[in-house]
Protein backbone atom coordinates (compact mmCIF):
# COMPACT_ATOMS: atom_id res chain seq x y z
CA UNK A 1 0.00 0.00 0.00
CA UNK A 2 1.48 3.73 -0.82
CA UNK A 3 1.72 6.01 2.03
CA UNK A 4 1.04 9.25 1.92
CA UNK A 5 3.37 12.04 2.22
CA UNK A 6 1.13 15.95 3.17
CA UNK A 7 2.83 18.94 1.79
CA UNK A 8 1.38 22.35 3.48
CA UNK A 9 1.92 25.27 1.20
CA UNK A 10 2.22 27.29 3.94
CA UNK A 11 2.71 31.22 2.68
CA UNK A 12 1.45 32.14 -0.59
CA UNK A 13 3.43 35.30 0.14
CA UNK A 14 6.39 33.84 -1.06
CA UNK A 15 7.90 31.95 -3.87
CA UNK A 16 5.93 28.35 -3.04
CA UNK A 17 3.88 28.11 -5.39
CA UNK A 18 5.75 28.64 -8.38
CA UNK A 19 8.45 26.26 -7.10
CA UNK A 20 5.31 23.86 -7.06
CA UNK A 21 4.55 24.85 -10.63
CA UNK A 22 8.08 24.21 -11.66
CA UNK A 23 8.19 20.86 -10.29
CA UNK A 24 4.55 19.76 -11.62
CA UNK A 25 6.39 17.01 -13.94
CA UNK A 26 7.53 15.24 -11.01
CA UNK A 27 3.79 14.30 -9.68
CA UNK A 28 2.48 13.31 -13.54
CA UNK A 29 5.00 10.51 -13.28
CA UNK A 30 4.02 6.95 -11.48
CA UNK A 31 5.66 7.95 -7.90
CA UNK A 32 6.12 5.32 -4.70
CA UNK A 33 4.07 7.69 -2.52
CA UNK A 34 0.88 9.58 -3.31
CA UNK A 35 1.03 13.22 -2.26
CA UNK A 36 -1.53 15.64 -0.54
CA UNK A 37 -1.48 19.03 -0.90
CA UNK A 38 -2.73 20.98 1.61
CA UNK A 39 -3.46 25.27 1.49
CA UNK A 40 -5.61 26.86 -1.00
CA UNK A 41 -7.35 25.70 -3.33
CA UNK A 42 -7.80 28.24 -5.70
CA UNK A 43 -4.64 29.26 -5.51
CA UNK A 44 -3.41 25.84 -6.28
CA UNK A 45 -6.00 25.61 -8.89
CA UNK A 46 -4.82 28.47 -10.26
CA UNK A 47 -0.77 27.32 -10.60
CA UNK A 48 -1.67 24.19 -12.57
CA UNK A 49 -2.03 22.08 -9.40
CA UNK A 50 -5.72 20.05 -9.98
CA UNK A 51 -5.75 17.07 -8.02
CA UNK A 52 -5.30 15.74 -4.39
CA UNK A 53 -6.00 18.93 -2.43
CA UNK A 54 -7.22 19.66 0.70
CA UNK A 55 -8.60 23.06 0.90
CA UNK A 56 -8.08 25.36 3.93
CA UNK A 57 -11.81 26.02 3.82
CA UNK A 58 -13.64 29.24 5.08
CA UNK A 59 -10.35 31.20 5.29
CA UNK A 60 -9.24 33.31 2.23
CA UNK A 61 -6.18 33.84 2.43
CA UNK A 62 -4.73 37.22 3.10
CA UNK A 63 -2.37 39.38 4.76
CA UNK A 64 -4.15 40.04 7.46
CA UNK A 65 -5.25 36.31 8.19
CA UNK A 66 -1.85 34.79 7.71
CA UNK A 67 -1.46 33.17 10.88
CA UNK A 68 -5.38 32.01 11.36
CA UNK A 69 -4.54 30.30 7.76
CA UNK A 70 -1.37 28.48 8.73
CA UNK A 71 -2.41 27.44 11.83
CA UNK A 72 -4.85 25.27 10.44
CA UNK A 73 -3.11 23.78 7.76
CA UNK A 74 -1.34 22.60 10.38
CA UNK A 75 -3.96 21.62 12.43
CA UNK A 76 -5.19 19.60 8.95
CA UNK A 77 -2.06 17.97 8.70
CA UNK A 78 -2.17 16.80 12.54
CA UNK A 79 -5.59 15.68 12.13
CA UNK A 80 -5.00 13.51 9.31
CA UNK A 81 -1.65 12.19 11.11
CA UNK A 82 -3.50 11.07 14.18
CA UNK A 83 -5.78 9.22 11.73
CA UNK A 84 -3.12 7.46 10.07
CA UNK A 85 -4.14 8.97 6.73
CA UNK A 86 -0.87 10.87 6.19
CA UNK A 87 2.99 9.33 6.96
CA UNK A 88 5.36 12.18 6.16
CA UNK A 89 5.47 16.13 5.72
CA UNK A 90 6.71 18.50 3.50
CA UNK A 91 6.15 22.42 4.34
CA UNK A 92 7.40 24.86 2.00
CA UNK A 93 8.84 27.81 3.92
CA UNK A 94 6.50 30.58 5.63
CA UNK A 95 7.85 33.57 7.67
CA UNK A 96 8.18 32.88 11.35
CA UNK A 97 7.25 35.84 12.97
CA UNK A 98 4.20 36.07 10.66
CA UNK A 99 3.76 32.88 12.07
CA UNK A 100 4.41 32.05 15.48
CA UNK A 101 5.19 35.48 16.64
CA UNK A 102 7.22 35.04 20.00
CA UNK A 103 5.60 31.35 20.92
CA UNK A 104 8.49 29.33 19.32
CA UNK A 105 12.26 29.94 17.99
CA UNK A 106 11.14 28.14 15.12
CA UNK A 107 8.96 25.46 12.79
CA UNK A 108 10.80 22.49 14.14
CA UNK A 109 9.94 23.36 17.89
CA UNK A 110 6.18 23.91 16.76
CA UNK A 111 5.87 20.78 15.92
CA UNK A 112 7.66 19.09 18.22
CA UNK A 113 5.06 20.74 20.70
CA UNK A 114 2.10 19.89 19.08
CA UNK A 115 3.27 16.23 19.26
CA UNK A 116 4.23 16.33 23.06
CA UNK A 117 8.07 16.20 21.78
CA UNK A 118 9.17 19.28 22.87
CA UNK A 119 13.25 19.58 23.95
CA UNK A 120 13.71 16.22 22.28
CA UNK A 121 13.78 17.69 18.55
CA UNK A 122 16.79 17.69 16.05
CA UNK A 123 17.07 20.00 13.37
CA UNK A 124 19.13 17.88 10.30
CA UNK A 125 20.45 19.78 7.51
CA UNK A 126 20.72 16.86 4.76
CA UNK A 127 22.52 16.17 1.73
CA UNK A 128 22.99 12.43 0.74
CA UNK A 129 26.51 13.24 0.99
CA UNK A 130 26.82 14.88 4.12
CA UNK A 131 24.26 16.71 6.88
CA UNK A 132 25.29 19.02 9.86
CA UNK A 133 22.91 19.71 12.96
CA UNK A 134 22.95 22.32 14.86
CA UNK A 135 22.78 21.88 18.94
CA UNK A 136 20.96 25.03 19.51
CA UNK A 137 18.84 26.90 16.52
CA UNK A 138 17.71 30.39 16.05
CA UNK A 139 19.26 31.73 19.65
CA UNK A 140 20.72 34.86 20.22
CA UNK A 141 24.65 34.03 19.93
CA UNK A 142 24.98 35.48 23.51
CA UNK A 143 22.52 33.09 24.86
CA UNK A 144 23.93 29.92 23.31
CA UNK A 145 26.55 29.01 26.23
CA UNK A 146 23.79 28.94 28.83
CA UNK A 147 21.49 26.82 26.61
CA UNK A 148 24.09 24.02 26.10
CA UNK A 149 23.44 20.96 27.97
CA UNK A 150 24.61 17.08 28.09
CA UNK A 151 21.58 16.38 27.73
CA UNK A 152 21.10 17.97 24.25
CA UNK A 153 24.46 16.15 22.99
CA UNK A 154 23.72 12.81 24.04
CA UNK A 155 19.48 13.57 22.48
CA UNK A 156 20.99 14.95 19.19
CA UNK A 157 23.20 12.54 18.64
CA UNK A 158 20.73 9.43 19.20
CA UNK A 159 18.21 10.83 17.22
CA UNK A 160 21.00 11.63 14.11
CA UNK A 161 22.07 7.71 14.86
CA UNK A 162 18.96 6.19 14.95
CA UNK A 163 18.00 8.07 11.92
CA UNK A 164 20.80 7.18 9.48
CA UNK A 165 21.01 3.74 10.97
CA UNK A 166 17.24 2.84 10.25
CA UNK A 167 17.01 5.13 6.96
CA UNK A 168 20.33 5.82 5.30
CA UNK A 169 23.48 3.53 6.39
CA UNK A 170 24.43 0.86 9.78
CA UNK A 171 27.04 2.66 11.13
CA UNK A 172 27.22 6.21 10.50
CA UNK A 173 29.86 8.04 11.88
CA UNK A 174 29.07 11.43 13.33
CA UNK A 175 31.78 14.22 14.68
CA UNK A 176 30.97 16.80 17.33
CA UNK A 177 32.14 20.16 17.14
CA UNK A 178 33.52 22.69 20.13
CA UNK A 179 32.44 25.67 21.01
CA UNK A 180 35.21 28.05 21.59
CA UNK A 181 38.20 28.69 18.91
CA UNK A 182 40.16 25.63 18.97
CA UNK A 183 38.50 24.19 21.36
CA UNK A 184 39.27 26.58 23.92
CA UNK A 185 42.72 25.53 24.12
CA UNK A 186 44.24 29.49 24.64
CA UNK A 187 41.85 30.20 27.79
CA UNK A 188 42.46 29.39 31.21
CA UNK A 189 39.03 29.77 32.66
CA UNK A 190 36.74 26.61 32.38
CA UNK A 191 35.53 26.71 28.84
CA UNK A 192 32.02 25.08 27.98
CA UNK A 193 34.35 21.77 26.29
CA UNK A 194 35.74 21.02 29.50
CA UNK A 195 32.36 21.94 31.45
CA UNK A 196 29.82 20.27 28.76
CA UNK A 197 31.06 18.94 25.48
CA UNK A 198 34.14 16.65 26.54
CA UNK A 199 32.07 14.79 29.88
CA UNK A 200 29.42 14.37 27.52
CA UNK A 201 31.37 12.75 24.89
CA UNK A 202 32.90 10.62 27.22
CA UNK A 203 29.99 9.13 28.40
CA UNK A 204 28.47 8.57 24.72
CA UNK A 205 31.55 6.74 23.84
CA UNK A 206 31.69 4.19 26.26
CA UNK A 207 29.01 2.72 24.08
CA UNK A 208 29.05 4.61 20.44
CA UNK A 209 33.47 4.62 20.37
CA UNK A 210 33.33 4.09 16.83
CA UNK A 211 30.55 6.28 15.48
CA UNK A 212 31.89 9.71 17.36
CA UNK A 213 34.87 11.93 16.32
CA UNK A 214 35.10 15.12 18.49
CA UNK A 215 35.41 17.40 19.95
CA UNK A 216 36.33 18.90 16.83
CA UNK A 217 38.21 21.95 16.59
CA UNK A 218 35.07 24.25 14.35
CA UNK A 219 37.72 26.11 12.20
CA UNK A 220 38.88 22.80 10.51
CA UNK A 221 35.55 20.56 11.32
CA UNK A 222 34.53 20.39 7.29
CA UNK A 223 37.94 19.40 6.75
CA UNK A 224 38.24 17.25 8.86
CA UNK A 225 34.84 16.05 7.66
CA UNK A 226 35.67 15.42 4.29
CA UNK A 227 39.17 13.48 5.68
CA UNK A 228 37.68 10.95 7.85
CA UNK A 229 34.16 10.24 6.01
CA UNK A 230 32.17 11.81 9.01
CA UNK A 231 28.74 11.84 8.04
CA UNK A 232 27.05 14.12 9.91
CA UNK A 233 28.41 17.42 11.90
CA UNK A 234 26.59 18.77 15.17
CA UNK A 235 27.87 21.89 16.02
CA UNK A 236 26.98 24.02 18.94
CA UNK A 237 25.04 27.15 17.47
CA UNK A 238 23.48 28.36 13.80
CA UNK A 239 25.77 29.50 12.08
CA UNK A 240 28.57 27.27 12.94
CA UNK A 241 27.76 24.40 10.71
CA UNK A 242 24.81 25.96 8.45
CA UNK A 243 26.76 28.64 6.74
CA UNK A 244 30.00 26.25 5.27
CA UNK A 245 26.72 23.41 4.68
CA UNK A 246 24.92 25.66 2.70
CA UNK A 247 27.43 27.52 0.58
CA UNK A 248 28.50 23.78 -0.16
CA UNK A 249 25.42 22.68 -1.07
CA UNK A 250 23.09 25.35 -2.40
CA UNK A 251 19.66 23.85 -2.86
CA UNK A 252 20.77 20.26 -2.85
CA UNK A 253 19.62 20.16 0.27
CA UNK A 254 16.69 19.87 2.94
CA UNK A 255 16.14 20.59 6.27
CA UNK A 256 14.63 17.23 8.43
CA UNK A 257 13.08 17.62 11.97
CA UNK A 258 13.58 14.32 13.86
CA UNK A 259 12.69 13.12 17.38
CA UNK A 260 9.28 12.89 15.92
CA UNK A 261 6.95 10.23 15.09
CA UNK A 262 7.24 11.11 11.39
CA UNK A 263 9.66 12.34 9.10
CA UNK A 264 9.06 16.46 8.62
CA UNK A 265 11.06 17.99 5.69
CA UNK A 266 11.08 21.46 4.36
CA UNK A 267 13.02 22.66 1.46
CA UNK A 268 16.25 24.16 2.84
CA UNK A 269 15.53 28.23 1.74
CA UNK A 270 13.12 30.97 2.67
CA UNK A 271 10.10 32.44 1.33
CA UNK A 272 12.61 34.78 -0.68
CA UNK A 273 9.94 37.68 -1.28
CA UNK A 274 12.25 39.35 -3.41
CA UNK A 275 11.96 37.72 -6.26
CA UNK A 276 8.07 36.76 -5.96
CA UNK A 277 6.93 36.99 -9.71
CA UNK A 278 9.84 36.96 -11.15
CA UNK A 279 10.14 33.73 -12.53
CA UNK A 280 13.74 33.15 -10.73
CA UNK A 281 12.12 30.59 -7.93
CA UNK A 282 14.64 27.80 -7.97
CA UNK A 283 12.64 24.55 -7.37
CA UNK A 284 15.67 22.22 -6.31
CA UNK A 285 15.25 22.04 -2.82
CA UNK A 286 11.63 21.71 -2.67
CA UNK A 287 12.39 18.63 -5.54
CA UNK A 288 15.16 17.27 -3.12
CA UNK A 289 12.44 16.84 -0.60
CA UNK A 290 10.30 14.74 -2.87
CA UNK A 291 13.03 12.34 -4.35
CA UNK A 292 14.09 11.82 -0.61
CA UNK A 293 10.48 10.62 0.65
CA UNK A 294 10.71 8.41 -2.78
CA UNK A 295 13.63 7.36 -2.26
CA UNK A 296 13.34 5.85 1.08
CA UNK A 297 9.69 5.34 0.87
CA UNK A 298 9.97 2.09 2.93
CA UNK A 299 11.67 3.24 5.43
CA UNK A 300 10.01 6.51 6.24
Amino acid sequence: MKKTIAIITSDPNSINYEIIKKSLFFFKKKNKNNYLFIGSKKLLLKNSINTNILDIKNIEWNKYKKKKYLVKSFEEFISLYKKKKVHGLINLPLNKKDFLNKSFPGVTEYISNKFQCSGKETMLLYNHNFSVSPLTTHLKVKEVSKNLTSKQITNSFINIFTFYKKIIKKNPKIGFLGFNPHNGIDFFSNTEEKKIIIPALKKLKKKYKKNIVGPISPDISFVKRKKDNIDSLIGMYHDQVLTTFKYINQFYAINITLGLPFIRVSPDHGTATDIIGKNKADPKSFLYCLNFFEKFHKTI
